[in-house]
């Protein structure tokens, strides 16, 4: 790909509105009480009072757009805009640009947004609900507080989180340029979320990440408890993401949202599993920004770890390993040059090639069993033929003979539960000592 998201050259705006301050609407609240406040790193969040009525559907959008892909985030919420919230759903969004300049006005740190149907492109018109100030988004305290915030001030019967931001699979993901820190690692990804969920008494239900190579089983393994379906890509998507598609002259989740609103006109009850399937629907049209798109059934995730560990089993105990470590190269690979990206490989063409190559039969069979679970947890797989026409909706760790494993993956919960890094360490693993967090997000930007 030509670019990535993490980074593009700005897009032109479609409006000659740059530079626009953000207006604070006259139906803007006061700023929170008391009992709103949040202290980062201190007490836990308390759930506020509701602002706005139940609806359906929440959509929060988590905008970490401290970074070079500020431009992007900001159109990804202008594209919200032409849909905005109505009578069965909250828009929101929390989005800190820290004090980097933007095409949509001079306002700095952390805002919450309450998106409004607005027709110009260019500018945001949205409520503003409250100025945070200074904020670390790569804190996972801050994704707690504003997650809570969120379903506390909206309440709705479906929730859907989308993260948006750099990603880089078990490496982790959002990053604040700002803060002088790296990013919200897996496992804090998985504190943050729990530790909403239990202050909320509310389990998201779906869990997107606008954000590079995030549908990643070692990813999914470690939130199958915090959501009931994960949507992300396996590859690195291009700078403008879910959003900003000017084929369809919207965004993939406004135009995904356009069609559950349209839906309730007719008292169509759009569930989670419907939705995720509108947005992989409207995606498959924008599949030059995001080559890869899956939806993943986190209760499956359970039984995938167990097909995998049986597998790594396998392998430790056959003498077919030089089968094993060929089938891994030629299997479909991520993230482009930078490592430890480019050793992602997709899990269902790995098995493909164990299936068809090695001559050890109980490999065979353990390789038939996962792609068994697998297509049990990806609900649904789409991807652009001309770039990965053998992935199957879920990357794993893979490399061979040139990485070596961190304390960074040693520590996610799926390494702690199976023998995958204990497979790869005989499979020739383990020589130089891979850095324990990359100097680079999947573009070559520092990620400290």
């Amino acid at each position: 790909m030509d670019s990535i998201r993490n980074f593009q050259p700005a897009i032109q705006s479609a409006s000659t509105n740059e530079g626009k301050a953000l207006p604070e609407r006259k139906e803007t609240p006061p700023q929170s009480s008391l009992k709103d406040q949040v202290n980062i790193g201190g007490n836990d969040p308390v759930m506020p009072d509701p602002i706005k009525p139940h609806k359906k559907w929440l959509f929060v959008n988590y905008v970490a757009a401290d970074c070079n892909l500020t431009d992007f985030q900001l159109k990804n919420i202008d594209q919200q805009e032409l849909v905005g919230s109505d009578a069965t759903t909250h828009l929101v969004a929390y989005v800190d640009v820290g004090e980097q300049k933007n095409i949509m006005g001079d306002w700095k740190h952390c805002r919450s947004l309450y998106i409004n149907k607005d027709d110009k492109l260019g500018e945001l018109n949205s409520e503003l609900i409250e100025d945070f100030g200074k904020t670390d988004m790569s804190d996972y305290h801050t994704l707690t507080k504003y997650v809570v915030d969120a379903i506390g001030k909206f309440p709705a019967d479906h929730v859907c989180l989308v993260l948006n931001d750099h990603g880089g699979g078990f490496t982790g993901a959002m990053s604040d340029d700002g803060s002088g820190k790296n990013s919200i690692s897996i496992p804090q990804m998985r504190e943050a979320l729990e530790k909403a969920q239990e202050i909320t008494g509310k389990k998201i239900d779906i869990l997107g990440f606008d954000a590079c190579l995030m549908a990643e089983s070692e990813v999914a393994y470690e939130l199958r408890n915090t959501a009931d379906i994960m949507m992300a890509s396996e590859e690195t998507e291009n700078g403008p993401g879910w959003a900003y598609n000017t084929i369809l002259g919207g965004s993939n989740m406004a135009e995904a949202i356009k069609t559950v609103q349209e839906s309730a006109l007719y008292k169509i009850n759009v569930e989670p599993k419907d939705f995720a399937k509108i947005v992989m629907d409207v995606n498959q049209q924008n599949n030059h920004d995001i080559p890869t798109f899956s939806t993943v059934d986190l209760s499956e995730m359970e039984d995938l770890k167990t097909s995998l560990n049986d597998f790594a089993k396998t392998v430790r105990n056959s003498d077919d390993k030089d089968s094993v470590k060929q089938a891994i190269r030629d299997a479909e690979s991520m993230g482009g040059g930078w490592a430890p990206y480019n050793d992602l490989r997709d899990i269902g063409h790995l098995a493909d090639n164990i299936i068809a190559n090695s001559k050890d039969v109980k490999l065979q069979e353990a390789a038939k069993d996962v792609k068994e679970r697998l297509s049990e947890a990806v609900l649904f797989n789409q991807v652009n033929p001309q770039e990965h026409p053998k992935s199957q909706g879920l990357t794993i760790f893979a490399p061979t003979d040139k990485s070596s494993l961190s304390t960074q993956y040693t520590d996610l919960q799926f390494a702690k539960d199976t023998e995958w890094d204990e497979m790869l360490t005989e499979l020739g693993i383990g020589g130089s000592k891979m850095e324990e967090i990359p100097e680079f997000w999947t573009d070559g930007t520092k990620r400290r």
